[in-house]
């Protein structure tokens, strides 16, 4: 499941946030996120409003097959149709958006995201020829970003079933001498 804790309070992606949970029903399709959907931090601990209102792609599903999102966040859902989701992510995580959520929030412990700020908040499109441009300049970047993560995944989880097995003597790792 992502959660708040995926979220930097510098902003970016942070893997290590997912949290393993299982289901005791069959989930809905708008609970589940997929890779390069965009999330929005809906909630706040750091009451610095560090976090909240925080726009990131999901760059990798860590160890999981699937990911549903907490009610922490929020899934980013255009009104209209833009098929350009990383110019979108791109033109969420700035300081306008920030600061539109920051207009939106109540709370004084736990700060909290009015459920009006997504939709309230207008992005001034380019053109479909700009917007396309813009997408395919920023898709190998965020695309490059999501594989070195996904690598990542890969190298802690070989780290953490082999190191034991190496602690334990249960594998050993031949020496050879040139």
């Amino acid at each position: 499941m992502a959660t708040i804790k995926n979220f930097g309070r510098n902003r970016g992606f942070k893997a290590e946030g997912f949290k393993g949970i299982n289901p005791s029903a069959k989930l809905k399709e708008c609970h589940c996120v997929n890779l390069f959907d965009i999330l929005v931090a809906h909630t706040d601990l750091t009451q610095n409003a560090d976090v909240i209102g925080n726009a990131e792609l999901l760059l990798t599903c860590g160890k999981y097959n699937s990911i549903i999102f907490s009610m922490d966040l929020v899934k980013v859902l255009p009104k209209e149709i833009f098929p350009y989701k990383f110019l979108l992510a791109a033109m969420l995580k700035n300081k306008i958006f920030k600061g539109h959520c920051l207009g939106y929030i109540n709370g004084t412990t736990v700060l909290h995201l009015n459920k009006k700020a997504l939709p309230e908040f207008e992005i001034r499109k380019p053109s479909d020829s700009e917007a396309k441009i813009m997408n395919e300049t920023l898709a190998p970047y965020y695309k490059r970003m999501a594989k070195l993560l996904q690598e990542t995944d890969k190298l802690i989880s070989l780290r953490d079933t082999l190191l034991p097995k190496l602690m334990s003597g249960e594998v050993k790792i031949n020496e050879t001498n040139n």
